[in-house]
C-alpha cells in the first residue's frame, strides 16, 4: 500500500538546510526519525496488499456496472432501457439504450404490442355490443314465451325441430301438437306450377299452368308423412298415390326421392319443376354431393280437394332437415 510522504520529504529538506554548526540536535534528527517509524505503522502488511490487488483483479474481471436504469424509447413492439454504466477497472463512466424485452409472440413470453392493445380495446367493446344485444335477446325471448303461455312463439306456433341419427329423422316438440289432432306436412323447397283446374283453361284460351312460384312448397299431402313415437315415417307408395292413404311407410331416407335415367345415360332425380343431376357437369363419370332441402310444420288434417296447403296453414314452425346425396356411397342420408 502506497504511503503519503509528502510531509517527511518536507521535514527532511528543512533539515537539510540547516547550516549553523550547532542546528543539529539529537531532538531534531530523533523527531525526523519518529516520523518515519509512524508512517510506516500505517502501511499494510504483505496479506492486506495481496487482498487489495485479488479485489483489483475482480473489479476488472466483472468489466462493469450498472448505476443508473430507466424507461427508454417509445416503440410499438418492444421495450427498450437507458441505462448508465461504471468500469469497475478504469472508473470510466458510459450511457447507452438498448432493446430490453422483446415483443411477445406465440412461441415465448415478452412485451404486449401496441396492436395488441388495440385488438384487445376493440375486442371488449365488440364483447359489450354483444352483451347487450344477448340481454335484448333474451328479453325478447322471455317476452314471447310469457305471451303464448304453452311454449308457443310469437303468432301461436309452436316450435318443433328435427333431429338427425344415423340414417333416421326424429322430431322434438310435436307430443302436444299429436294430441290436439294436427297433422305433420312435408315441405320442399322448389319451385313449381300448378295446371289450371279445366274450367279456368277453358276460359284462359291456350293458358294451362299457373304462374311459377319459387319456396317451401307442399309435397303430396297430408297422406305423405306420419309420425310414430318421435320418428317420422314417408309414404313408400307412388308419388302420383300421395293424394290417397296408404299403409305403406318407412323411415328410409331413400323413400324421399326417385331416381331417372336420361336418354344420355345421365341419372338424375325430380326435384319440382327442376332435374337435379346426380353426376358433374363437366365430368360425367364423376358423381357430386347434391344437398335437397326439406322441411316439415303441423297443420289442421285437410284433405285433398279441400284447398292449397301452403306454411300460413301451419301451427308450428318448419323445422328444416336436407337429404343430402353421398357420391362416395352413392347412398341418400338425413343432415342438416
Amino acid at each position: 500500500m502506497a504511503i503519503d510522504t509528502k510531509s517527511l520529504t518536507d521535514i527532511i529538506t528543512e533539515f537539510r538546510a540547516l547550516q549553523s554548526k550547532d542546528a543539529v540536535s539529537p531532538e531534531s534528527l530523533g523527531y525526523i526519525l519518529q516520523r518515519i517509524v509512524d508512517l510506516l505503522a500505517t502501511a499494510g502488511t504483505s496479506e492486506t496488499v495481496s487482498n487489495i490487488t485479488k479485489l483489483l483483479d475482480g473489479f476488472k474481471a466483472a468489466g462493469q456496472a450498472i448505476t443508473a436504469l430507466s424507461q427508454g424509447q417509445a416503440d410499438r413492439n418492444h421495450i427498450y432501457a437507458n441505462k448508465s454504466t461504471v468500469n469497475l477497472a478504469t472508473g470510466a463512466v458510459s450511457a447507452s439504450s438498448e432493446l430490453f424485452i422483446q415483443q411477445a409472440t406465440t412461441e415465448r413470453a415478452g412485451a404486449m404490442r401496441a396492436q395488441q392493445v388495440i385488438d384487445l380495446n376493440s375486442a371488449k367493446k365488440s364483447i359489450s355490443e354483444l352483451e347487450k344485444l344477448l340481454s335484448a335477446v333474451q328479453s325478447e325471448i322471455a317476452a314471447l314465451k310469457g305471451s303464448a303461455g304453452d311454449g308457443t312463439v310469437s303468432g301461436g306456433l309452436t316450435p318443433i325441430s328435427v333431429q338427425t341419427e344415423g340414417d333416421r329423422l326424429f322430431v322434438i316438440g310435436a307430443r302436444k301438437l299429436l294430441q290436439d289432432g294436427y297433422v305433420p306436412y312435408l315441405f320442399r323447397l322448389t319451385q313449381k306450377r300448378n295446371r289450371f283446374a279445366a274450367k279456368e283453361s277453358s276460359l284462359l284460351g291456350t293458358k294451362k299452368y299457373c304462374r311459377r312460384r319459387k319456396g317451401w312448397n307442399l309435397y303430396g299431402s297430408c297422406y305423405t308423412v306420419k309420425v310414430e313415437g318421435n320418428k317420422f315415417l314417408f309414404n313408400t307408395s307412388a308419388k302420383s298415390t300421395f293424394t290417397m292413404p296408404s299403409d305403406n311407410y318407412s323411415d328410409s331416407p331413400e323413400t324421399l326421392v326417385v331416381e331417372h335415367v336420361k336418354q344420355d345415360g345421365t341419372p338424375t332425380v325430380a326435384w319440382g319443376r327442376s332435374c337435379v343431376s346426380l353426376v358433374c357437369h363437366n365430368d360425367k363419370t364423376k358423381r357430386r354431393m347434391i344437398r335437397l332441402r326439406f322441411a316439415i310444420g303441423f297443420g289442421k288434417l285437410l284433405t285433398p280437394g279441400k284447398g292449397r296447403i301452403t306454411t300460413a296453414n301451419l301451427v308450428s314452425t318448419l323445422a328444416e332437415f336436407a337429404l343430402i346425396y353421398d357420391p362416395a356411397s352413392k347412398t341418400w342420408v338425413f343432415g342438416k
